[in-house]
């Protein structure tokens, strides 16, 4: 009877002991690594309470394709994920890299080229108000 006894209690042991193993080794996992942090850019904007669009595109301009002379009908944040473009603005030509960003305000004349030999990816956000075009060419 005595070795029965020991050996219930041995059982009950164990038995609280494997929950309690296994908690511990869960709370020793360590979470996945997050995000590094490569580029952050941060933009004041005004908005008056009204209704609003937020449009992102993801661009691909092939060597020698750009966008002639244009604007936007909201503020634009514009930040290069591949090759180099070439922002053209107040008669200033800027080369923006990988990971570089520009911002439009609405009604500023612009224009953007390729001006070199591989695909260039770009991706654009606008805040558009209700009704404003996203983009008007100049002539």
């Amino acid at each position: 009877m005595k070795t029965i006894k020991q050996f219930l209690l041995v059982t009950l042991a164990v038995m609280l002991w494997i929950p309690v193993a296994m908690a511990d080794e869960k709370a020793g996992q360590s979470a996945p690594p997050g995000p590094t942090v490569v580029y952050q850019a941060k933009f004041p904007i005004m908005v008056q309470g009204a209704d609003y669009d937020l449009v992102n595109l993801i661009l691909d301009f092939p060597s020698g394709t750009g966008i002639p002379k244009h604007i936007h009908g909201g503020p634009v944040l514009a930040t290069v994920l591949s090759g180099e473009i070439t922002l053209i603005e107040k008669g200033t030509q800027i080369i923006k890299k990988i990971g570089e960003s520009w911002t439009e305000k609405p009604g500023d004349e612009h224009a953007v080229i390729n001006a070199g030999k591989e695909t260039v990816r770009v991706v654009v956000s606008i805040l558009l108000p209700k009704g404003a075009e996203a983009t008007s060419l100049v002539k």
